[in-house]
């Protein structure tokens, strides 16, 4: 079997196709004349590609599924040839036929449609340039002749979508925890506390250590800092200064009252980070904020405007953490309070994800308008992402921005999926 030289995928072949840009007047790999009548209505479940579509070969005209692939050969390392959901396939298009003959479906033949050298100069030339594209945006040589407004539009919808994507984390922990919001938000904002490096050691931490044992405790600091720093396997060791011992004492105490098991200590990661950024003073932080806050989550339902939800998170923690970054290694004074950058890293990554699932599982349509709300209301995220589309011209303003184009970076760009953008269908349009 033949490989197509050039680095064409499916979904620039669904492009082609939804958008009509390919004569309709063509002939089969069988050199049989063929009208496409109807392109068919794209699918986007499991299927065929295209329903209902309409086409004349010769003199006979042919209604049903129609299906695409980059090879002719794709339809057999499918399993498409015995599968009963392609009985009604009447064509077969394709980017270059490697196989020579039509293929079947439970031995009848369907005519195939091979598009190699039928995709106008334009269109392809362009496609090529994107996918091959070494840059971290791939259109970033083209985006200046896209009209702003509908670069606009499209990161509304990418925002929106990335509040889905998050939601979906958002119902996982919901069904984890009975349906209980307030104890969702407190797991989905430990996660965040744990950044990238230590996401999961965070959530562990916090699903080992109930809401409500937290909240029988609150008026307790220092049993808090025992529970946090116990379930998340720090305390562990033998050092020798007071505040640690006395910590252990507590803890001891604490664990066997509430039948709790910690979670492995060594999974937590401290290389390549900057102090500031240890997971010992993010537990810290964490414990500060859960003992001086309750119902996290009813309050931020009820409060508006965004300045006051940030205030909801201005916590300290214990003032060992002043002169420690880490147990037992005694360090310059330095105040640990949370920085308002990371309060808004919590504002974006949990706390606007949660009232959106919230509105949209409860159908409460002000939760979802407070959700975007807030990211309009953030300032910009400032990292290599925003900066590259910034540097094109694109606004980076708000949260609500900076989110889009993270989402377009991340799923899109990096991907090269640029058939599937917005900002791909205006310059392959051009």
């Amino acid at each position: 079997m033949k490989i197509s030289p050039y680095p064409i995928k499916e979904d620039f072949i669904h492009y082609l196709w939804k958008t009509k840009k390919i004569p309709t007047a063509l002939f089969s790999t069988q050199n049989a004349a063929m009208q496409i009548i109807d392109f068919g209505t794209p699918n986007v479940d499991a299927g065929p590609d295209f329903f209902n579509g309409k086409i004349k070969i010769e003199d006979a005209v042919w209604a049903g599924n129609i299906e695409m692939h980059v090879l002719s050969s794709d339809w057999h390392k499918h399993g498409h040839s015995t599968d009963q959901a392609y009985d009604n396939v009447i064509l077969h298009v394709v980017y270059e036929d490697d196989l020579g003959e039509d293929i079947t479906i439970n031995g009848r033949p369907i005519a195939t449609l091979e598009l190699k050298g039928k995709i106008p100069k334009l269109y392809l030339d362009t496609y090529l340039t994107l996918v091959q594209s070494v840059t971290s945006i791939p259109c970033q040589a083209m985006i200046k002749h896209v009209d702003p407004s509908k670069i606009d539009l499209w990161k509304y919808t990418l925002s929106i979508e990335r509040l889905e994507q998050k939601s979906s984390l958002v119902s996982e922990i919901l069904a984890y925890t009975g349906q209980n919001w307030e104890e969702t938000l407190y797991i989905i904002i430990a996660r965040y506390f744990g950044s990238k490096v230590n996401t999961q050691p965070f959530e562990m931490t916090a699903k080992s250590l109930s809401l409500s044992i937290i909240l029988k405790n609150q008026d307790k600091r220092f049993s808090i800092d025992a529970l946090i720093f116990g379930q998340a396997g720090m305390l562990e060791a033998n050092y020798k200064d007071d505040y640690y011992q006395t910590l252990k004492v507590e803890y001891t105490y604490l664990r066997k009252k509430y039948q709790l098991k910690s979670i492995d200590g060594s999974i937590w990661k401290f290389s390549k980070l900057r102090p500031m950024n240890f997971p010992t003073v993010r537990l810290a932080q964490f414990a500060g904020l859960i003992s001086h806050t309750s119902n996290i989550f009813s309050q931020i339902k009820a409060e508006n405007p965004v300045k006051n939800i940030k205030c909801i998170f201005e916590s300290e923690p214990s003032s060992y953490w002043q002169t420690h970054y880490r147990f037992g290694v005694e360090s310059p004074k330095s105040y640990k309070k949370m920085s308002e950058d990371f309060i808004q890293l919590i504002m974006i990554n949990a706390v606007s994800p949660v009232l959106f699932a919230y509105g949209k599982l409860n159908d409460e349509p002000k939760y979802i308008d407070k959700a975007i709300n807030i990211l309009e209301q953030l300032d910009g995220e400032v990292n290599v992402i925003t900066k590259a589309w910034k540097s094109l011209g694109v606004s980076t303003k708000s949260a609500f921005d900076t989110q889009s184009l993270i989402h377009l970076s991340t799923h899109y760009c990096q991907e090269h999926r640029c058939v599937a953008c917005k900002i791909g269908h205006e310059i392959m349009g051009k």
